[in-house]
């Protein structure tokens, strides 16, 4: 997130949604905090339930392997690669062309 960018109020959301934030944020991984959690800030607002349900069952991956699939680096297993990740993917996309 740049210095720019304004933190969403989360104040109002579900104890759910503020866990995966917290989570989403604090990966182990610098590189997995700022994807992730980037777009996780930004984006959970709007997540469904299944959305949550896909979102925990990725954080469950080692990051390693979540940031090669989000960078192309190897193939998303079928079992990730859901509506919620492709959303990620194309989010990422347009950050990296701003």
């Amino acid at each position: 997130m740049s210095i720019s960018e304004k933190r969403p109020d989360h104040s109002s959301l579900s104890p759910r949604k503020r866990q995966a934030i917290f989570r989403a944020t604090h990966r182990g991984t610098r590189e997995m905090d700022i994807l992730l959690g980037g777009f996780v800030e930004h984006r959970i607002h709007g997540f469904s339930d299944a959305d949550m349900d896909d979102l925990e069952h990725l954080m469950e991956a080692p990051d390693w392997d979540i940031y090669k699939w989000v960078t192309g680096t190897l193939p998303v297993p079928g079992n990730y690669d859901t509506s919620l990740f492709q959303r990620w993917v194309a989010y990422q996309m347009r950050k990296s062309k701003q």
